[in-house]
This record gives structure tokens, C-alpha cells and sequence, in this order.
């Protein structure tokens, strides 16, 4: 059976529509080419485009549109009579301009499809990119402008605890202060981490040669304030793909976060398990402190909802980023005992 003309437009504004899926800034409308041309059809994000329902606009008046009127709806048709066509001019919306770009087609009967795209919105998303991209930079520089004196501060007070020459007065205010250097190097840690553009280097390999890296590269720092690391690791491994910096940068994160909980806790034993998966592996991180009830444990792996006292909220926030980038999942659970695990896989 041939396709009717109404058929083949409503044809045309789907495939259009595909082109872009569900963008937010874009719709798809139709109008005849009668003297004055009406809407015969819309489908796409109308409400966001054009601030009516999809319904609403068929049956109006295609010059209600445009600047020009019918006449520019009937130019437009006859721009794109013979072959697609491309333009950037204002469009009406209820009566007030917008810059939008279409893609035309014509159709059967002297009418015309165009795919619309608000530019409005395309500009306030560009804007809210660069904002989001210059805010990451400031913290960057930020970040690092602290770090390097702040590791100054850092070996010197390790210097003086070694020593053992301090009273004990001056060696325990040597030791808060050794705290707050640590929290704040945790802190400024995540705030890279977060404010870090996706950069991945997918290879087969190992992952607990990442994972001990990531152990061993917390442990000392650690291990003079009471908290021991204990590994459970396979004898041996098949290899798996994925980044082994960002599997490394993700351990750290777990390690000392759990280190601060179990500090917190008066000391402890933080376990760091990994085991195969079906398609992939999971990693386990598992400390002493207060257990985190239900109805906290999602939301703790979205940015700055800190659930401690004192954090940042961004550093399981990294760690959820870093297992989706692998195609896998972040999740925490309670801990035999009390306390949390936090349980991440990665995909294969």
C-alpha cells in the first residue's frame, strides 16, 4: 500500500528526531505548503523549543513560528524543495524571538520539515561547560599550591615525632597537628581527583599489582598512628582491562578514608580483599568506625554529601566515577562487627 503524504512527513520527523534522540534543546515540525500553511506535525522536546505542548502546535498557523510570518515558512519550504537545506535565523516562541539552527526537508504537496535546535539553550550549556572547566583549573592550582608546603609541614613534624626527644606535651601536640595535616592532605587529594578531566588508559593487566601500590602508598603514613593494612589477595589473577593509575588513585582514596574511621575508632585493622567476577573483579575495603545506616550509604557516593564530621564528600564520589569508568559500580555495606565495607567492581 503507497504511503500517504501525511504518512510520509510523520516518516521524515521521526528519522529526523533519531538523529539527535532526546536532545533537550531540539523538536521536529512539519507544515504544509498550502497559501497559508499550518503545523501538520511536531514530535521532540516542543515543550523545551517552543513552550507548547506538541499537540498544540498542530493546527496553528506555520507563520506563528517564524519572523515573516507565512512568508517565511513558505520561502523555507521552497528552499528545501529540491534538497536539504541549512539556516540559522530567529524563530518566535509565544511572540518572543530565539536563535534557533534548521535542518529542512521538503515533503510532498510544497511543505517542509525542520529539525529545530534551540541555540538559546546550546549557548547557556556551552556557558556552564567553560564555568564548570575554569572552576576545575582554580582548584587544581589551588590544590597544588598548597600541597607543596604543605608537604614541608608534613615531613618536618614526621622528623620530630621520629626524633623522640620531644616531651611528652609537645609530642602529642605534634601528633594533632600531623592529624590536620593528614586531613587536609586527604582533602586537597580528592579535590584533584575530582576536579581531574577523564583521561583512561584501558590495557590488560593485573590488578592487584595496582591494588598493593595503592596499599603500600598510604601504609607508612598510617601505620605510626595505629591503624595496620591487611591484605587478602589471590595467589593469582587472569588479566582484566583498565587503567592501573586510576585503580591505584581509587585504592588510596578507600585506604585512607577507611585509616581516618578507624583512627577515629581508636585504632584498627583496615582489610583490603580483591576477588574474581564472573566478567570482572571487586575490590573490598573494610574498616572499623561508625556503620553507616541505609539510607546514607547511596548518597555518599554523590559529590560534597561528606558523612563524616569533617570531608569533603568527594572522595567516594571519585571512586564511583573511577568504577563506571571500568563499567562497574561502587556500593558500601555494613561490617561484621561494625563498621563499613566498601565494595567496588570492574568490568571486563
Amino acid at each position: 500500500m503507497k504511503a500517504t503524504p501525511a504518512a510520509k512527513t510523520r516518516q521524515i520527523c521521526e528519522e529526523l528526531m533519531r538523529t539527535v534522540g532526546a536532545a533537550p534543546d531540539s523538536c521536529v515540525v512539519a507544515w504544509d505548503g498550502a497559501l497559508e500553511p499550518r503545523v501538520t506535525f511536531a514530535t521532540g522536546n516542543v515543550e523545551a523549543v517552543f513552550h507548547a505542548r506538541a499537540s498544540a502546535l498542530v493546527g496553528l498557523p506555520a507563520g506563528a513560528l517564524f519572523f515573516g510570518g507565512e512568508r517565511a515558512a513558505r520561502d523555507l519550504a521552497t528552499a528545501c524543495a529540491r534538497l536539504p537545506a541549512a539556516e540559522q535565523r530567529p524563530l518566535l516562541r509565544k511572540g518572543s524571538p530565539f536563535p534557533a539552527q534548521l535542518l529542512l526537508r521538503g515533503t510532498a504537496g510544497g511543505g517542509a520539515v525542520a529539525l529545530v535546535r534551540d541555540l538559546a539553550v546550546a549557548q547557556v550549556q556551552a556557558d556552564a561547560a567553560l564555568r564548570a572547566e575554569d572552576l576545575a583549573r582554580f582548584a587544581s592550582l589551588v590544590a597544588h599550591e598548597i600541597r607543596n608546603p604543605l608537604s614541608a609541614v608534613k615531613i618536618a613534624l614526621q622528623t620530630l615525632e621520629r626524633h623522640g626527644s620531644l616531651a611528652a606535651n609537645d609530642l602529642r601536640r605534634s601528633s594533632i597537628a600531623l592529624r590536620e595535616v593528614l586531613h587536609i592532605e586527604l582533602l586537597l587529594t580528592e579535590v584533584l581527583e575530582f576536579a581531574r578531566p577523564p583521561s583512561l588508559s584501558l590495557v590488560p593487566g593485573d590488578p592487584r599489582r595496582p591494588v598493593e601500590e595503592g596499599v603500600a602508598g598510604v601504609e607508612t603514613e598510617w601505620s605510626a598512628r595505629g591503624v595496620t593494612f591487611l591484605r587478602r589477595l589471590p595467589e593469582r589473577m587472569g588479566p582484566v582491562v583498565l587503567d592501573s593509575v586510576r585503580i591505584k588513585t581509587a585504592v588510596k582514596i578507600l585506604c585512607r578514608q577507611a585509616a581516618v574511621a578507624a583512627e577515629e575508632a581508636g585504632g584498627g585493622a583496615v582489610e583490603i580483599s580483591v576477588r574474581e567476577l564472573p566478567s570482572g573483579w571487586e575490590l573490598l575495603v573494610a574498616g572499623p568506625g561508625r556503620t553507616l545506616p541505609p539510607e546514607l550509604r547511596a548518597a555518599a557516593f554523590v559529590p560534597f554529601t561528606p558523612q563524616r564530621a569533617r570531608g569533603s564528600g568527594l572522595g567516594l564520589a571519585v571512586v564511583a566515577r573511577i568504577a563506571r569508568e571500568h563499567h562497574g559500580v561502587a556500593r558500601i555495606e555494613e561490617r561484621h562487627g561494625g563498621g563499613n565495607v566498601i565494595a567496588v567492581s570492574f568490568g571486563n
